[in-house]
């Protein structure tokens, strides 16, 4: 007798694979348990679930690294770290893309450990943490954090001089911790001082900078002041600003619609890694999909009629699929 097991059992068994403590492990199998249907074919299921329960509730509490003190579960459509020396606004810009309230004053070191807070754009939500300043004595469990993200924010003060070392040290930091592959867009703080655009042609022929102003909010709101852009002007920066932090994560949104209805979903796309293929959109919806399926339709926005793909079909950007088994 086939288990068919319920959507909602593959999404909750999902987040085992996010968590490492065996409390944690525990609350998420009890919570499997509750959720399979309580019959014959589910017999196995159930058994497997108890059988890990108990030889969790077996095991010796692990002693706890300091590096996990600080572990940022993951949450929304991907995490993006924001990194970079003491007092270059890292705080002040998690504040402007969020509407968090992390703590901001005119003196070193004033985060001590990592805040995370949501960032909307569009239809989903991408997480930000904000993080001590990176230098050589930064504690250990930061890097733990760093290679555990899927993008790096890197933010500087354009206005001191030394601005050019400032990004250098940064860059020897990451790769001293191995983090040379991690995909990371550079800002460049304080663009409303004379001294920060002077400083900026220095360094432009050899990092290339979006500059931004948390303080005017230039780039990252659309809150006017008297030396701002127009609304219009900064509301335009501030998308930009967000779809390049979107672009970091290389990930694309899926819609999926039934063939019984006329629109789908636009308020909870499906999320993938760039190049992943449809059969893997059929496991997210449904495990049993994944071997009855047949084809799927293909919608897009600016199509008039639907096209037919296969399991091996690219996923792209917004795509609508209705999925026929």
């Amino acid at each position: 007798m086939s288990a068919n097991l319920p959507p909602q059992f593959y999404t909750v068994s999902a987040k085992l694979k996010e968590v490492k403590t065996s409390e944690e492990k525990i609350s998420i199998l009890e919570e499997l348990l509750a959720i399979v249907p309580k019959h014959k074919g589910t017999e196995k299921v159930q058994r497997d679930i108890k059988t890990k329960i108990a030889k969790l509730r077996k095991q010796k509490p692990k002693r706890v690294k300091r590096e996990d003190l600080y572990f940022i579960k993951k949450e929304g459509a991907g995490q993006i770290v924001i990194v970079g020396p003491a007092n270059s606004g890292k705080s002040s810009l998690l504040n402007a893309l969020t509407n968090a309230n992390a703590k901001v004053a005119p003196y070193s070191f004033t985060t001590e450990i990592p805040q995370p807070a949501m960032m909307p754009y569009e239809n989903i939500l991408i997480q930000l943490v904000d993080t001590p300043p990176l230098i050589k004595s930064s504690p250990s469990w930061l890097k733990g954090i760093l290679k555990a993200a899927d993008g790096l924010l890197a933010i500087f003060d354009l206005s001191p001089d030394n601005v050019a070392g400032d990004i250098k040290n940064i860059e020897d930091l990451l790769s001293d911790w191995g983090i040379i592959d991690k995909k990371i867009l550079f800002l460049g703080n304080k663009a409303d001082l004379k001294k920060s655009r002077e400083n900026l042609r220095k360094i432009e022929p050899q990092y290339k900078i979006k500059i931004i102003s948390c303080l005017e909010r230039t780039g990252v709101d659309e809150v006017k002041t008297s030396s701002s852009p127009s609304p219009a002007k900064a509301g335009s920066v501030v998308k930009e600003l967000k779809k390049e932090i979107f672009d970091l994560l290389e990930i694309v949104r899926v819609y999926t619609k039934s063939s019984n209805k006329s629109s789908p979903d636009f308020e909870h796309p499906f999320i993938f890694k760039k190049n992943s293929r449809l059969i893997e959109l059929t496991s997210q919806i449904h495990h049993d999909f994944f071997f009855s399926f047949k084809y799927a339709k293909l919608f897009k926005r600016n199509f008039k009629k639907p096209l037919f793909v296969g399991k091996d079909y690219i996923l792209q950007d917004e795509d609508i699929i209705e999925i026929h088994i």
